[in-house]
């Protein structure tokens, strides 16, 4: 949903709406959809703001429109989702950037989730 509407006109709760039919989602789903995307589009300026600052001689302009909004959705989750596991977050991060991105990116979709989680959720991890 977020690469969709990178590329789109239309309002998030549209796109949320067509993809999770076209899933034929749960209610379950669609509520957690339906939060993680509006967290992650109401905080996507601090979001990335973040993400850049963990880069290290990386430039937020080379990161793929793929591994951008891993790292987005996944890190919303990380500050807004709390009842859910740091590792449990990094390793659905990992399972999608495996399937729909580059083979290099897991190592570094990896290494700043954990960096990031542990800065965020000191006692969990």
């Amino acid at each position: 949903m977020l690469y969709e509407l990178e590329f789109s006109d239309r309002e998030w709760t549209e796109v949320l709406r067509d993809q999770t039919e076209l899933r034929y989602s749960t209610e379950e789903t669609m509520d957690y959809a339906r939060e993680l995307l509006a967290a992650t589009l109401g905080s996507k300026a601090d979001l990335d703001a973040r993400i850049e600052s963990m880069l290290q001689n990386w430039d937020m302009g080379r990161l793929s429109l793929i591994d951008k909004n891993i790292l987005r959705f996944a890190c919303a989750e990380i500050l807004f989702f709390p009842g859910i596991p740091g590792k449990v977050i990094i390793n659905e991060a990992l399972e999608i950037a495996n399937k729909y991105s580059s083979m290099d990116a897991g190592r570094l979709i990896n290494g700043l989730l954990d960096r990031f989680a542990k800065e965020i959720r000191t006692a969990e991890m």
